[in-house]
């Protein structure tokens, strides 16, 4: 060991290592990472950060168990100090930027181990901030509501009934009141945006042509809950099994929600509900599925700097849905999985080159990525039709949106494995090397 001196000849003495307080570590570690919960993150980024926080302090022993509403934690310290805290969850919300700063500032405290006060300062700061202003969000609940009209075939009344109504649907989302239940007001907002649709299309019926089921699918996408679906699988695939288990839960029950809401209406009101998909042009489709995609990223809260990957992440997931979809041989099973499988992993793959190339989360581009996949269209036909009468035919819209979720999922899983296995087969190769080569100086 090599003993430094100073200009006078006396020995310099060693800057003891820095002592933190464990309550003061384990507070700083599960304000961020409840902060991170409540803008829409996965679990499983959620325990990992506040593990790699609490052991950057100093922790030798770190116990986290995080779900969507709960987060709970020991740490020990090596002078043998420990520390419990325990953190209610209330809510989340779809903030994407949101995550993407707190994940760098995480990578701050990790790297330079500020002191805990100054954290909390940033922290708080975070939160007080709006990726886009109100006005702005509903402008972009316009812009997907649109573009998935065109996609999914309508023409120009279509188009503007969908914009309209969804304005309507954000107006109620953004304002719901707290204190009622989130899956009775899916259905109460379900069934108001069904009713304006209905009673579009009977008032328009006489003077132009509308279609009632493209502008109902187009409002249903706007409902269905991308984000947390998307991190369920996340955190399924992650070994988050209670966590996932839970989310993927509560989607279900919110697209039941949405299917009470919209099934509500149709029970009392006529209309026409036969299938429509307009002819359209699959470069079109493409571009309408990167309209959607940015309009989801507005409400999503991604940053304005990341709005253009995160629409290219929903371009590629449509090219590579179509391009499989021309391809494979025409079964009702096979396709539509080997379709959905193509984007799942098209949008998982570009969504890991991004994160390591722009240092950002990869749920940043894949939740937009994935909302043009989002069955909304063979849901609201699988209650349409069982609505009036024709099982057969809403058995087989079931096992459509079954396919294509199981699709989506197996693209997701089969994608994060082979990337996690050749980021790990890389940083060892690298790791050897720069073995190689430090023994061959060293010689």
């Amino acid at each position: 060991m090599e003993v430094e001196f100073n200009k006078s000849g006396d020995l310099l003495a060693e800057d003891p290592p820095a002592v933190f307080d464990p309550d003061e570590v384990l507070t700083v570690a599960l304000d961020l990472c409840e902060s991170m919960l409540e803008c829409g993150a996965e679990v499983h980024r959620v325990e990992d950060t506040a593990e790699r926080i609490c052991r950057a302090y100093g922790a030798k022993r770190v116990e986290i168990f995080a779900m969507t509403s709960l987060i709970t934690a020991t740490i020990v310290m090596e002078n043998g100090e420990k520390s419990t805290q325990v953190r209610r969850v209330y809510g989340s919300a779809n903030q994407l930027y949101k995550i993407e700063k707190l994940n760098a500032l995480s990578r701050t405290i990790c790297r330079d181990t500020p002191k805990p006060s100054r954290i909390l300062e940033q922290i708080a700061s975070i939160n007080r901030k709006q990726t886009y202003p109100t006005w702005l969000r509903y402008v972009g609940g316009f812009i997907g509501t649109v573009g998935f009209s065109l996609f999914f075939g309508g023409n120009l009344w279509d188009v503007l009934i969908c914009g309209l109504i969804g304005l309507i649907v954000c107006l109620l989302d953004f304002n719901r009141p707290k204190y009622i239940n989130q899956i009775v007001y899916t259905v109460f907002v379900s069934a108001v945006a069904s009713f304006l649709s209905w009673l579009a299309t009977s008032l328009c019926a006489d003077y132009i042509t509308v279609h009632l089921s493209t502008i109902n699918i187009s409002i249903i996408m706007l409902l269905i809950p991308g984000l947390a679906l998307g991190n369920a699988v996340r955190d399924l695939l992650c070994g988050e099994l209670v966590s996932g288990a839970v989310k993927m839960l509560q989607c279900v029950l919110i697209a039941a929600a949405i299917a009470t809401g919209f099934t509500s209406v149709l029970l009392f009101f006529e209309g026409n509900n036969s299938t429509f998909q307009g002819d359209t042009q699959p470069l079109l489709m493409i571009l309408y599925g990167g309209i959607g995609a940015i309009g989801f990223s507005v409400l999503f809260g991604v940053h304005p700097k990341r709005l253009f990957f995160a629409t290219l992440a929903g371009m590629i997931c449509t090219s590579a849905y179509m391009l499989v979809e021309d391809l494979a041989p025409a079964m009702n099973f096979g396709w539509l999985f080997l379709a959905s499988f193509a984007g799942g992993a098209a949008c998982t793959l570009y969504s890991e080159v991004m994160a390591r190339v722009l240092k950002t989360p990869a749920t940043v581009y894949l939740i937009p990525g994935l909302i043009p996949m989002v069955p909304g269209g063979s849901l609201y036909y699988t209650m349409a039709f069982l609505v009036q009468g024709d099982r057969d035919i809403a058995a087989q819209k079931g096992i459509d949106t079954l396919c294509v979720c199981l699709g989506i999922s197996a693209g997701i899983v089969v994608m994060s494995v082979l990337w996690q296995i050749w980021r790990n087969t890389t940083q060892s190769v690298l790791q050897k090397r720069q073995a190689r080569k430090a023994k061959n100086r060293a010689n």
